[in-house]
């Protein structure tokens, strides 16, 4: 659960800092766009990566990758040229990656491990992270202070977390999915694990584009002063936790087809108030919006994915679609970017509303067995507590 504050502490920092970095490094929105585009492509390899180191070394890869992730943290303060930043985004982006997959691979061994659904509230950690990293940063900002202050900061929590993490890493049973991993996520079926990820993409290009224009947006856009550029994806990443936080209290009573398709739908609406508002009140309701819709989506679909795989098998099913998903980090801000260049950001952001009626159309299409494993899921938690 550290882990998971620590990652997003980062992004809720990164994401506010936007504005500035433009500044530092005297990019052009698309040059920006490709800049934060090379964090999605230092990211996937580092995550294919972690995918075949977590099953030889569990959960001593949360303190490791921790600890290089802290370090990468420090690297775009030294950008200055888009060139620079593009090069040390990468570098933050593999970085997170790691830490990433490892730590989604680890809440899953504790759900197989406790019977229980954990995967809404460890994300809604997540979710808390970024809103509150957003919020201080724009403060910061607004005090005066760069990025390289900001950045810091993230960094040393990082750093605490990882360290902190290693007593976890000592009690762990075992390392987690071991060898017959592979034969149980094979068996567990790669074309469903494959439409699952493909949502996944869908849904973290929504929701990271959304994080790291929604500053650019209010602040260009319509005129809105650093501190409430810097909170706009505060608000969104709020309204992510609180979705979350709800995931978690009744996500037992609803299937994850609804859960994914409900919050497709609400996103769409409320990134489309965002697009198109006059004001930064009515942008901050559409971010509200967007952000608790869009939570529900990535929960829904690692626990689904989790289901589909056999017990030894989970962590192994979470990392791919993990791995697939994020491929949304590399298109979604660069996309946003290139758009806006070519028409204008009001644009741009309105194409990820229909991008999130897609994601609810297809998680309505493709998740038509969702309750069948609901159902075999609550019958196969009965029969583990004697209850049957």
């Amino acid at each position: 659960m550290a882990c998971f504050l620590a990652l997003g502490s980062f992004w809720g920092t990164w994401a506010a800092l936007v504005p500035d970095l433009k500044v530092q490094v005297g990019a052009s929105e698309g040059e920006l766009g490709a800049a934060l585009l090379c964090a999605g492509i230092g990211a996937l390899p580092a995550m294919l990566l972690a995918g075949r180191l977590w099953p030889k070394f569990g959960w001593w890869m949360l303190p490791a990758s921790g600890l290089v992730f802290a370090i990468t943290i420090l690297s775009p303060i030294a950008a200055t040229t888009p060139v620079l930043l593009g090069i040390t985004a990468a570098l933050a982006g593999a970085g997170s990656g790691v830490l990433d997959v490892s730590m989604n691979a680890a809440i899953s061994d504790v759900e197989a491990d406790r019977g229980a659904r954990l995967m809404f509230g460890a994300h809604a950690m997540f979710s808390l992270a970024v809103l509150l990293a957003a919020v201080a940063t724009g403060m910061l900002r607004q005090a005066g202070m760069g990025p390289a202050f900001a950045l810091s900061l993230v960094a040393a929590f990082v750093a605490v977390v990882a360290i902190g993490s290693i007593a976890a890493a000592r009690t762990a049973k075992r390392p987690a999915a071991a060898a017959e991993a592979t034969t149980d996520a094979a068996a567990s079926g790669i074309s469903g694990i494959a439409f699952l990820a493909a949502l996944c993409a869908a849904a973290f290009l929504v929701e990271d584009a959304i994080q790291n224009w929604s500053a650019l947006h209010l602040e260009t856009g319509m005129g809105a002063s650093p501190a409430l550029g810097g909170a706009a994806p505060g608000v969104f990443a709020g309204a992510m936790f609180v979705g979350r936080l709800a995931g978690q209290r009744i996500g037992d009573r609803f299937s994850d087809r609804m859960l994914l398709s409900g919050g497709g739908l609400i996103a769409a609406v409320g990134t489309t108030m965002l697009a198109f508002a006059p004001i930064p009140l009515i942008a901050l309701i559409g971010l509200a919006l967007a952000g608790g819709g869009i939570s529900t989506v990535a929960p829904a679909l690692f626990a689904r994915a989790g289901r589909m795989a056999t017990p030894s098998g989970r962590a192994s099913a979470i990392a791919r679609v993990t791995t697939i998903g994020y491929t949304g980090f590399i298109v979604g801000p660069a996309l946003v970017g290139f758009i806006a260049e070519a028409t204008s950001l009001r644009i741009a952001i309105a194409t990820l509303a229909v991008l999130a009626l897609g994601v609810a159309v297809g998680g309505w299409t493709l998740l038509r067995g969702d309750d069948a494993a609901h159902t075999f899921d609550e019958g196969e938690e009965l029969l583990k507590t004697g209850r049957a």
